[in-house]
């Protein structure tokens, strides 16, 4: 039972197959790490405050409560690996590598698979993958050291790529530039008028930009900066939970906390004893 509940709660690894019309998935925010790596086809991935053009051998990197959606752009068939992993299982793989990496490689973005690296990384995910799914003995300590391999060809494969490369068009670079806005207003008491008077636009060209180029609605996107702005305090800082609340742009205390506990599993009493 006690190797049941690390898989499903601390690791896991997945295989996905989508294959047909454009479909936007609806993610969110988590309170977990996420890996994925594109085996086949090619997709879209906002991730914070930015678009990343994907395609065969390229990682996406999310970090646990980065806002993030996956836009399917071919119609064919499109196949990636999903490793999920708790801040417990990251620092497990800290303490394995004998020094505090994780913190380093889990930066958002697009990593690039070198071509002549892309065999050997499908079939080490297609081993965790096969751990994950038939938990023989030991399998849980088996994915976390082939993760902790994952983490660092990753944080080799970075050395060198420019990551401001991947923006998929001019209409997601500017409602990247509003992404970053709400970002550095979230405490603010904003609303649709007026952030489409800032960028020059008609508020319903706003909103419908928006969503076309993240996935999120504005309103859902700034919730989600908010909770995740509350969950790094939460962990890091002394603030009081009513304090945290106002400073994320939380009028209403009972409001945060269903909001929170919605998009994280867990009230931020609860998320806080998880640091």
């Amino acid at each position: 039972m006690r190797e049941e509940k690390e898989r499903t709660e601390d690791l896991r690894v997945l295989r996905l197959i989508h294959t047909g019309v454009r479909r936007k998935e609806k993610e969110g925010v988590h309170p977990f790490h996420e890996l994925y790596y594109i085996s086949e086809g090619s997709c879209s991935v906002f991730i914070g405050h930015r678009v990343y053009a994907l395609k065969e051998g390229d990682f996406a990197v999310i970090p646990a409560g980065a806002p993030h959606r996956t836009d399917y752009i071919s119609t064919g068939q499109n196949t990636k690996y999903v490793v999920s992993f708790s801040r417990k299982t990251a620092k497990q793989v800290d303490v394995f590598l004998g020094e505090e990496l994780t913190g380093k490689i889990l930066r958002p973005g697009r990593i690039r698979v070198p071509v002549q690296r892309r065999e050997a990384i499908g079939r080490l995910l297609a081993r965790m993958l096969y751990e994950y799914e038939n938990q023989p003995t030991h399998a849980a300590s088996f994915c976390k050291a082939c993760l902790a391999e994952v983490l660092i060809s990753l944080e080799r494969y970075r050395e060198g790529q420019e990551e401001a490369e991947g923006l998929v068009s001019p209409k997601e670079e500017r409602m990247q530039a509003v992404a970053a806005y709400l970002a550095e207003h979230l405490r603010e008491d904003l609303n649709l008028t007026e952030l489409a008077r800032v960028f020059a636009l008609s508020p319903s060209h706003l909103s419908r930009t928006f969503h076309e180029a993240t996935g999120f609605g504005i309103r859902e996107y700034l919730i989600s900066l908010r909770i995740q702005r509350a969950g790094e305090l939460l962990l890091n800082s002394g603030l009081t939970i009513t304090e945290i609340a106002d400073q994320c742009g939380f009028s209403d205390g009972n409001y945060f906390g269903d909001a929170f506990r919605r998009a994280m599993g867990v009230s931020p009493r609860e998320y806080r004893k998880l640091g």
